[in-house]
């Protein structure tokens, strides 16, 4: 496992910013069980988060901030004597940024935050540290005719459009030309506020052959804590191509990647690291394979979906209570990347782009006994509304589970694609 130094005592407690779209509760808490009490920071006037309230209130201390200032949640939260704090969705590492900096407790600082989750100010500052970017523009919504017609002489199709804050491929966009961009900026103000930006920037282009493994998406993640200022990589996770236009479609430790490759990966990760000033915390660092080398394509700032659940089945990593220990002031020693005995994989399992709502998911039972499957859980179910703008968390279904190497991997893609189907209307 990743190594300890004095760990800590059941009796310290540990605020947790809830967000209940981000890891499940009880993976939380058998992740702390062992190690803290958790204080369940939550703004309960939210629906999703008061249905929880009854399990949230027996597996630890609710702490409650709905309407409350900064200053008060902070006074409130300070009142229970947490050691750490911590949060784990990109929707909340701001705040938590914010609490942390009152609470004089180790966390991301604001700036680094702000870096994390603002993805202009991220393409500045990993060009700032040397590394190679992408071109990037800022785009209200509120843009006007003039302007968009400005960025014809500076911008090189084919470019991406994604919200400048935001997660999970939400509202990313591919665009091959001005009159493209002009279309999409009519849509979304149509469901959006004026003030809402985003950020055009140039695609990445892929790399020729197969660097990801034949079969394989041309990009990886990596998966990495940082404890002093020391980036720390456990994994590099490869990827199944996406479904249109950016939908993540699936996961899997360890990646294909060949040895001197991987080393670029990792140098290329951990220089993002530094360029972003990431002092502490889990990291989660997409990264494009292309002809020039490898070029990041986000780094964020909290653990990646599905990541605990892939390490835990093929290593000896425990990953969210690495990133508790963390956040109680542990000093982790690194071990580097983590040998794994399998391979385990993540697929999320993705409606046609066309469909809006899901009528029927045939060949599901039968999914349940391909060799290799775990679990599968099923997000949207017949007469649930579904929509491909979601980004990845549009999927119908998700499938866990673990297998010998890449080709029994790509066996049970086949296998997936060949017995399920998901039919639905328009």
């Amino acid at each position: 496992m990743v190594g300890r130094e004095g760990a800590k005592s059941p009796l310290h407690k540990l605020a947790y910013v809830f967000e209940p779209t981000s890891f499940a509760t009880l993976a939380l808490y058998e992740a702390a069980s062992a190690l803290c009490e958790l204080l369940w920071v939550v703004d309960a006037s939210r629906p999703d988060v008061s249905e929880l309230s009854r399990l949230l209130g027996r597996l630890g201390t609710i702490v409650d901030v709905a309407g409350l200032a900064l200053d008060d949640a902070a006074a409130l939260i300070a009142s229970h004597e947490p050691q750490g704090i911590l949060g784990l969705a990109d929707d909340a590492l701001r705040w938590t940024a914010d609490l942390a900096e009152r609470l004089g407790l180790a966390f991301h600082t604001p700036a680094c935050a702000h870096r994390l989750t603002d993805k202009h100010a991220q393409r500045q500052a990993l060009e700032e540290g040397g590394l190679v970017v992408p071109r990037s523009w800022v785009v209200a919504l509120s843009v006007d005719d003039a302007e968009i017609d400005a960025l014809e002489a500076q911008v090189r199709f084919p470019a991406v459009l994604k919200p400048r804050r935001g997660e999970a491929s939400r509202d990313t966009l591919p665009v091959a030309s001005l009159d493209e961009l002009r279309a999409h900026l009519d849509t979304l103000r149509a469901e959006s506020a004026p003030t809402r930006e985003f950020v055009l920037e140039e695609f990445i282009p892929d790399a020729s052959g197969s660097p990801g493994g034949q079969g394989f998406a041309g990009y990886v993640s990596v998966e990495s804590f940082v404890s002093g200022g020391e980036a720390c990589h456990l994994a590099v996770t490869g990827r199944m191509p996406p479904a249109f236009p950016f939908r993540e479609t699936g996961f899997f430790i360890p990646s294909a990647l060949d040895a001197e490759l991987q080393v670029e990966v990792l140098r290329t990760a951990t220089a993002a690291a530094a360029a972003l000033g990431v002092a502490i915390g889990c990291l989660h660092t997409e990264v494009k394979l292309t002809d020039d080398g490898p070029v990041v394509i986000e780094v964020n700032g909290r653990i990646g979906g599905g990541v605990p659940e892939m390490l835990a089945a093929v290593t000896d990593v425990r990953f969210l209570n690495v990133a508790m220990r963390l956040a109680l002031g542990e000093s982790i020693a690194c071990e580097g990347l983590r040998p794994c005995d399998r391979l385990a994989f993540l697929f999320y399992v993705h409606a046609p782009q066309e469909l809006r709502v899901v009528t029927a998911l045939e060949g599901i039972d039968e999914l349940r006994d391909v060799p290799g499957v775990d679990e599968v859980i099923l997000r949207r179910g017949p007469g649930q509304a579904i929509d491909w703008r979601e980004g990845n968390h549009g999927h119908v279904l998700s499938v866990f589970g673990t297998t010998e190497d890449h080709d029994g991997l790509r066996r049970v893609n086949d296998q997936l694609a060949a017995t399920l189907r998901i039919v639905g209307t328009s």
